[in-house]
């Protein structure tokens, strides 16, 4: 009734690049985490995946007022591979700029950005969804006179090691501009390069709600116009990741220059959400 026919598909020739998670905020360390880019077709596990970590680069961070420091390579768990660069003397401040450089196998790679203001946040708390399960309203005043990116970050105690984004993380303040207005938190799942965390499964909760019994801790940070562009691109890409109707004709979105990924600057506020009935 049908026949089939196996086809191979040979891996054209592929240059790895190296790739850029790199983040500092206001009050913390930079961190960046290293790692070389691999071709379409190969498979991943632990040991691949940890054959593609850098750790023997020379990061740099030089603020605009020409403060320099070069990055401590750390053992961190939460990380796979749980390796990561940290300063261990500047920290973020609003209103610099921060200048990344990675000197490594020969190849030099920068990256530029800078640290809006914090987000004004008045309030946050869970709203019930469900007799059980709810979602996150955060309000925030919103400055009238700037163009301001919300990125909003979640740590479910008892279920994620560290902050990662929420469901649907950015918010551009077109809609929204000069006014007091609501930025809906909804859960996501710790990313995972194994696919082994499975959190839907073990918890059977809603996509995007928590458990009205969580404890989550919520990051509302602001970040510049290159840092959106990136993440929200990096966002789009697995958000069409698997969907069969979408196709995406473009590269992958970065503000890395000689490689790829982002570096990222943030202003945030972070609260402990509980929900209490009213």
């Amino acid at each position: 009734m049908s026949c089939t026919k196996e086809i191979e598909v040979e891996q054209p020739a592929y240059e790895n690049k190296i790739a850029v998670d790199g983040w500092i905020e206001q009050g913390n360390f930079a961190h960046v985490i290293l790692t070389l880019s691999s071709p379409f077709l190969t498979e991943y596990d632990s040991a691949s995946i940890r054959n593609t970590f850098l750790n023997y680069a020379k990061v740099t961070v030089t603020t605009g007022s020409g403060d320099s420091e070069v990055l401590t390579l750390f053992r961190q768990s939460e990380f796979f591979p749980p390796f990561i660069y940290k300063t261990i003397r500047i920290k973020g401040e609003v209103g610099e700029s921060y200048t990344l450089k990675i000197e490594t196998m020969g190849k030099t790679v920068t990256s530029t950005t800078t640290i809006p203001s914090a987000p004004l946040v008045t309030s946050m708390r869970m709203v019930p969804a469900s007799d059980t399960t709810g979602i996150i309203e955060a309000v925030v005043d919103d400055p009238a006179d700037e163009v301001n990116y919300y990125y909003t970050q979640i740590k479910t105690k008892g279920m994620d090691s560290r902050y990662h984004p929420s469901a649907f993380p950015f918010t551009v303040d077109n809609t929204i501009n000069g006014t007091s207005a609501v930025i809906h938190v909804k859960r996501s799942n710790q990313p995972d390069p194994l696919g082994i965390y499975g959190i839907d499964m073990e918890r059977n909760l809603p996509r995007t709600e928590f458990a009205l019994s969580d404890t989550i801790s919520v990051k509302v940070s602001t970040i510049d116009k290159d840092s959106y562009l990136v993440l929200n691109g990096i966002f789009m890409d697995q958000l069409n990741n698997g969907n069969p109707f979408s196709f995406i004709d473009q590269k992958t979105a970065t503000n890395i220059t000689g490689g790829v990924g982002r570096w990222t600057g943030m202003a945030s506020r972070a609260t402990m959400v509980v929900y209490e009935k009213e």
